[in-house]
C-alpha cells in the first residue's frame, strides 16, 4: 500500500514539473514574441540606432579654403572601430583609426575612446553617463598635443560636465561645458541640444554653441555657434555654423551626409 502511494505521488510531482516547465517555456516564448512584437512597433527613425554600420562625407568650409572628411564606423558587439581621411587640397591632410567600447550596465553607460592619427597624434578620452530618466555626463580628454584634425571641434586637454533627461527612447533635452584644463588657455564649449522625434520617419536635433577662451593668439574669445542634425532611417545630414573655429580667427561652416546601414 504504501508503495503504491509513493508511486502516485511521484507521477504527481513529476507531472506538476513538467507542466512548470512547460509553463516556463511558454512565458520564456511569449516574452520573446512580446518584445520582437514591440521592436516590430516601434518607429523605423527609433529602429534606425540600431543599424551597425556609418558612413559620413562632409565639407568644411573656411575663407578661402575648402576641406573634407569621409567616416566608415562600424559596431563589433560592444566595440565600436572607425577609419577615417581629412583632405586638405593644400596639403595638411591626415588619416585615422579609433575604436570604443561601449559599456551599458543599469544606470551607467561607459565609453572609453581611443584614436591615432597618421601624423603620429594620439587621443585618449572617457565618456560616462550616470543615470536612466535623468542622467549626469561625466568625460576626461587628453592627446599628446599633436595636431588632430576629427569630426569634432571642442577642446581635447578637457573635461566634460553635463545634464540630460530622455523623454523616451529618442527624445531627450541635454547639455555639457567641455573646457581647457592642461594648456591654461581657458578655453570653453557649452552645448545644449536638443533631439526630437517628428514623425515616424524623421528626427531632428538641433545643437546651440557658446565658446569662450582666449586663442592662438592669447585674444579672448566669446561667439555663439548652432548645428542641425536631420535623421532618417537610413541616412542623415548635418551642418553647421561655427565662428572661431578651435578659437581661431576663422568662422567654419560643416556639412555632411550619412549613410546608415
Amino acid at each position: 500500500m504504501f508503495n503504491a502511494v509513493r508511486v502516485i505521488l511521484s507521477i504527481v510531482c513529476w507531472n506538476a514539473l513538467f507542466l512548470a516547465t512547460v509553463k516556463a517555456q511558454q512565458t520564456q516564448q511569449q516574452d520573446q514574441k512580446d518584445q520582437q512584437q514591440d521592436q516590430k512597433t516601434e518607429p523605423p527613425i527609433q529602429r534606425a540606432d540600431e543599424l551597425k554600420s556609418k558612413v559620413t562625407f562632409a565639407v568644411y568650409f573656411l575663407p578661402g579654403d575648402k576641406n573634407y572628411d569621409l567616416n566608415l564606423r562600424h559596431q563589433f558587439g560592444h566595440v565600436v572601430a572607425w577609419a577615417a581621411g581629412f583632405v586638405d587640397p593644400k596639403g595638411d591632410s591626415q588619416g585615422r583609426l579609433g575604436a570604443e567600447y561601449d559599456f551599458q550596465h543599469k544606470w551607467l553607460l561607459l565609453i572609453p575612446t581611443l584614436e591615432v592619427g597618421t601624423n603620429g597624434a594620439l587621443a585618449g578620452s572617457v565618456y560616462a553617463e550616470l543615470g536612466t530618466r535623468n542622467y549626469a555626463i561625466v568625460g576626461w580628454s587628453e592627446t599628446n598635443l599633436k595636431p588632430f584634425n576629427d569630426l569634432f571641434f571642442d577642446p581635447s586637454e578637457s573635461v566634460q560636465l553635463g545634464f540630460g533627461h530622455r523623454f523616451n527612447s529618442y527624445d531627450r533635452i541635454y547639455g555639457y561645458s567641455i573646457f581647457d584644463v592642461r594648456l591654461g588657455t581657458g578655453q570653453q564649449d557649452t552645448h545644449l541640444l536638443w533631439r526630437h522625434r517628428l514623425n515616424q520617419n524623421n528626427g531632428i536635433t538641433f545643437d546651440a554653441l557658446f565658446k569662450s577662451g582666449r586663442g592662438d593668439d592669447h585674444r579672448y574669445i566669446h561667439s555663439f555657434g548652432i548645428g542641425v542634425y536631420y535623421d532618417r532611417p537610413k541616412w542623415f545630414w548635418k551642418a553647421y555654423y561655427d565662428p572661431h573655429v578651435n578659437f581661431s580667427s576663422s568662422t567654419m561652416v560643416r556639412t555632411g551626409i550619412g549613410l546608415k546601414f
